[in-house]
């Protein structure tokens, strides 16, 4: 049996950052990576640019964290945005902040990241066994004492780090499948579900709108008369529903209640103007077609699709002030239901995990298993698009690092 002081599992940002967290604390820290690398996952945030960070206030972070936003308080706080931008700026990395504060490698590549990550491994010295399928746990006594691959090798330790991930982007390695282990070592679990990931209308007209963007809609989203949540953002019509920010953002927090029922979405596609400056807009040249009077507030290619659904004269000029009030409805008020999210396959992060009331969250070490530490996406924390998750990740990874 190899022994080691620490094993971590995974080499995701959690992973790496928690081995580099306990190597620079002088421990002998060995990873195990079910990939042929490391970033996997990591190399396709973004589209490949990596949105590693927010640059807000750290403090500001909270309010964009969907589940559980307390228990991060000692991780963010310890390992902060500012400090992650720092230690990438150290070791040559060049960072550009664009809307919405959201932090990019100024050269739009990912894979500048995790080239920084592996030489730092490399440098502290971290072992990494690729290939290695971590499926169990050895337990002895209430504590870890090590891990067991699928082809029987067995890795002891004085503590192990579980950075293994949810179940978003299965493709990478990131299948949910060590969840099991850690209910098995009699950790609670909530269950996973897709988050940041677009949303199913049941209307099948929509698909008329396909690949119609729109800038800054408003979506509210209601549960009975309940307003269960609300997002504004950039939004596009999908085959299946709406996709963007907006939706991806609102899919988080409504995606357990679609696990009940269908959920009913208010749209403002235009929540900058009020009903009477949009009515002057339809009608601003009567000969010239509604379409067209409006595109400057509305895409025409969209604004022609949703008019031959309402089945609409082009024309302001033959237009009936009923006709217009249902334009304008469309526009300011469309109503649609949402009857599910879209599959875990097409999900950015994971809602669910390893409850947060079995781990202490300022060290992550597990309180039911002595020595066992959990770090990202396999802990039940979920947060907004815009370098949250991966921010979360990192924190995360550091403190059970430096605990480990």
């Amino acid at each position: 049996m190899k022994s080691s002081d620490v094993v971590v599992i995974g080499a995701g940002p959690a992973g790496v950052m928690a081995a580099i967290g306990a190597a620079q604390r002088g421990k002998n820290v060995l990873i195990l990576e079910k990939n042929a690398e490391i970033g996997k996952k990591l190399k396709i945030t973004g589209g490949g640019r990596c949105n590693i960070t927010n640059n807000r206030d750290i403090g500001d972070f909270f309010e964009h964290i969907v589940v559980n936003s307390k228990f991060l308080f000692s991780a963010l706080y310890s390992f902060t945005n500012t400090q992650l931008i720092d230690f990438f700026e150290e070791r040559g990395i060049l960072f550009s902040v664009e809307d919405d504060m959201k932090v990019y490698t100024q050269s739009g590549k990912a894979q500048e990241i995790i080239d920084v990550l592996m030489r730092e491994l490399e440098n502290d010295k971290v072992d990494i066994v690729f290939n290695a399928n971590a499926v169990e746990l050895l337990l002895e006594k209430g504590a870890v004492v090590g891990v067991r691959t699928s082809d029987g090798c067995e890795y002891s330790a004085q503590s192990v780090i579980v950075a293994t991930g949810g179940k978003s982007y299965p493709a990478t390695g990131s299948d949910g499948q060590f969840l099991s282990c850690m209910e098995s070592a009699g950790h609670l679990l909530k269950e996973p579900l897709s988050a940041l990931v677009p949303l199913v209308l049941g209307e099948t007209w929509t698909s008329r709108l396909q690949g119609g963007s729109l800038k800054n809609v408003r979506i509210r989203a209601y549960s009975g008369s309940r307003l269960a949540a609300e997002e504004s953002g950039d939004m596009i019509f999908t085959h299946f529903g709406i996709s963007g920010p907006a939706a991806l953002n609102i899919s988080s927090r409504i995606n357990r209640l679609l696990q009940k029922k269908t959920v009913r979405l208010e749209l403002d596609l235009l929540p900058g103007m009020d009903e009477a400056e949009l009515s002057r807009e339809i009608r601003k040249n009567p000969n010239k077609s509604i379409a067209n009077n409006i595109k400057e507030v509305i895409p025409q290619s969209f604004a022609r699709c949703l008019l031959e659904y309402l089945d609409v004269e082009e024309h302001p000029n033959t237009l009936t002030k009923q006709r217009e009030l249902e334009i304008i409805k469309s526009i300011k008020n469309l109503t649609l239901t949402c009857t599910s999210t879209f599959s875990m396959e097409s999900a950015i992060v994971t809602s669910g995990g390893v409850d947060v009331s079995n781990i202490d969250p300022h060290t992550m070490e597990s309180k039911i298993i002595k020595g066992l530490y959990l770090a990202g996406e396999i802990i039940d924390v979920d947060a907004l698009t815009g370098g949250y998750n991966l921010q979360i990740a990192f924190s995360t990874g550091y403190i059970a690092g430096i605990n480990a």
